[in-house]
């Protein structure tokens, strides 16, 4: 008999608070409440995963600094706010002067910006000191962990460009990037390893090179003084420099203007909605910039987990993932890359999508059968056409994925007439094969897979697709309802003999059915499921303030448990639970703490992001009377 092998994450014992901020290109999954980059990071096609560029423990990577009268200040107590509902900006108020920093990775350009005002609010002039101390240590990769590359860290004065360029090289380059300022370097101070050469600086794998930039000015009373810190990477060093230079000729103002209008008119909730609309907006961004990226080397663009190595399995693709969850947020902020991931559904991804896991680039990564995430790329597609009407998308590729679907399905159905599944929405091997919520979504797959046959005019097929249909779901009806002790209710699983199992499990939870549109909200079946799931009778509920379901995997309150909540639930519950709970710095992660509604596993879980802005857009139209469950065509 197969080891029931469980792979389950640890919980967070970290309580930094970090303030993530991202493009499509380069990240900052660890900007701290110190104003502090921990870690940049870019994603590499050719490695199948993300690069990290690192400080030490307790010299990050970059870090601002403020002396006044030469006398340097100590930066700390930040308050913390995020321009737009994303872009982090924090503020440090002293008897004479206060400071504002803004970090922004604007749409389309390899880089960020880091931008510090200094305002003397004091009686008299001032000399001020502002500027960014930098130490590059490590260089990391990272597919689930994380690991420190054997290669060397190298920097130099580039006259050319009139920038600190840096580059990694293990052999030959393997990514470099360029820092510079908004003043020109020679009219600042600024040093490499402790001085002003122009030869390059060689750190072997784990050995420290340290940089510092700034300007010192006198400040009047009343007049402030802003420097801006550029940041771009590249395949190497040259192209980070110039990447860099052409940061600094757009200007940091016409960069910020540019980025905070994109955010301006793409937040899935655009009226003031309090602290609901505040989260629904920062969540669908973290989503939108750290669940998809694009290749620094190849320029593709890819699906992942995350883009931070705080979440335990991060820089990794699970189409689960990708298309029930994140894809729905994405969806609200930009129909065309939307678009875009459902085309790498079809190409990149479809030949390995049903299996556990996979590398950014397609390949296999963590096998093993899960059917719903075969599932999954269908119900996006109906989630799309039903939003934007747009079926021009289904073409011959979409009727090719439909045919190579049914032939997929073939080997795993059962003798009972319903199928089966290798490892379950947790990942994690199965008990009993056959799982209620994996068949509905097969069910309402066939229903989405004969409405493309029909509209490509291959009408038999789509006959027989609906036929297919109807028989699963009579299947689900007979075999998987059985007599709980609330009344009947949907099983999680049976077996060949006709046992049944009671469970449930939030990545892929029963709470779902009427959501896709298997069964209607009111159906009693349905409802005594959902009452059981929510009740002492589950073994795995969790309760507490911020009570919710669990199960094995992480024995805590999932926060996708609350999201089905506001879709199908006690919505005013949950978005009250919500509210309040702090999640991970108000982004969304695994599970939280019962009590303190703090993260407890997987923090900076980007693709649960998503979900969560979806389903704060549909709880806030809900409370409006525009909500509408389920997205059939």
């Amino acid at each position: 008999m197969a080891q029931q092998i469980l792979t389950v994450p640890e919980t967070l014992k970290d309580k930094t608070k970090y303030y993530p901020v991202g493009n499509e290109w380069i990240a900052l999954p660890e900007l701290n409440e110190l104003g502090q980059v921990e870690s940049f990071n870019i994603i590499s096609e050719l490695h199948k995963g993300m690069i990290e560029f690192r400080g030490a423990p307790q010299q990050p990577i970059l870090a601002p600094f403020l002396a006044v009268d030469g006398r340097e200040q100590e930066l700390t107590h930040f308050q913390w706010t995020r321009l737009v509902d994303w872009i982090p900006r924090f503020q440090l108020r002293a008897p004479n002067w206060q400071l504002q920093g803004t970090v922004f990775c604007p749409n389309g350009w390899r880089g960020f910006v880091y931008l510090l005002r200094i305002t003397n609010t004091g009686s008299e002039t001032r000399s001020i000191t502002l500027g960014w101390r930098g130490n590059w240590q490590s260089t990391a990769f990272t597919v689930f962990s994380t690991r420190k590359s054997l290669g060397s860290n190298i920097g130099w004065y580039n006259r050319w460009t009139r920038t600190l360029t840096f580059e990694h090289r293990a052999g030959l380059p393997v990514v470099g990037w360029a820092v510079g300022l908004s003043e020109p370097l020679a009219e600042c101070a600024w040093e490499l390893g402790g001085s002003q050469g122009e030869g390059e600086l060689i750190a072997a794998a784990g050995a420290s090179l340290p940089f510092s930039m700034g300007k010192t000015v006198k400040l009047k009373p009343g007049t402030s003084y802003e420097l801006a810190l550029y940041l771009a990477a590249n395949r190497e060093a040259d192209g980070a420099s110039t990447c860099l230079v052409d940061l600094q000729r757009q200007g940091w103002p016409k960069l910020l203007k540019k980025h905070t209008n994109w955010l301006e008119e793409h937040r899935p909730v655009k009226e003031h909605r309090g602290r609901a609309g505040y989260l629904c907006n920062l969540n669908g961004f973290f989503s939108y910039f750290f669940a998809r990226a694009k290749c620094l080397d190849t320029e593709n663009t890819v699906l992942m987990t995350t883009r931070s190595p705080r979440y335990y399995v991060s820089a990794a693709f699970w189409a689960r993932d990708a298309y029930l969850w994140s894809f729905p947020g994405i969806l609200h902020i930009d129909p065309a890359a939307a678009r875009e991931c459902l085309t790498l559904g079809l190409t990149r991804y479809w030949s390995n999508l049903p299996n556990h896991a996979l590398y950014i680039d397609g390949t296999n990564l963590y096998p093993g059968f899960e059917l719903d995430e075969l599932c999954s790329w269908f119900l996006a597609l109906a989630q799309y056409l039903k939003v934007t009407n747009a079926w021009d998308f289904v073409d011959e590729r979409v009727v090719a994925a439909c045919q190579d679907f049914l032939a997929k399905i073939a080997p795993w159905r059962g003798s009972l007439g319903l199928f089966k599944t290798f490892l379950s929405p947790t990942d994690d091997p199965v008990e009993y094969p056959y799982l209620t919520y994996d068949n509905a979504l097969l069910c309402r797959s066939l229903e989405v897979i004969a409405g493309v046959l029909q509209r490509a005019g291959q009408l038999e097929q789509a006959e027989e697709a609906l036929a297919r249909s109807f028989e699963l779901k009579r299947n689900i009806q007979e075999l998987c309802i059985t007599m709980g002790p609330l009344g009947p209710m949907y099983a999680w699983a049976v077996n060949d003999l006709g046992e049944v199992q009671l469970l449930d499990q939030p990545p892929g939870s029963l709470q779902l059915l009427a959501y896709y549109g298997f069964c209607p909200p009111g159906d009693p079946v349905y409802r005594n499921t959902v009452a059981w799931i929510h009740s002492p009778h589950n073994p795995h509920y969790i309760p507490g303030r911020f009570g919710a379901p669990a199960c094995e995997h992480a024995p805590y309150p999932w926060v996708s448990s609350l999201c089905y909540e506001l879709i199908n639930g006690d919505s005013s519950r949950a978005l009250e639970q919500l509210i309040s709970a702090e999640l991970d710095n108000d982004l969304a992660c695994e599970t939280i703490d019962p009590e303190t509604g703090s993260a407890k596993t997987g923090a900076a879980f980007a693709t649960c992001a998503g979900f969560l802005a979806h389903s704060l857009v549909l709880a806030l139209q809900r409370g409006r009377g525009t909500f509408g469950g389920g997205f059939p065509i």
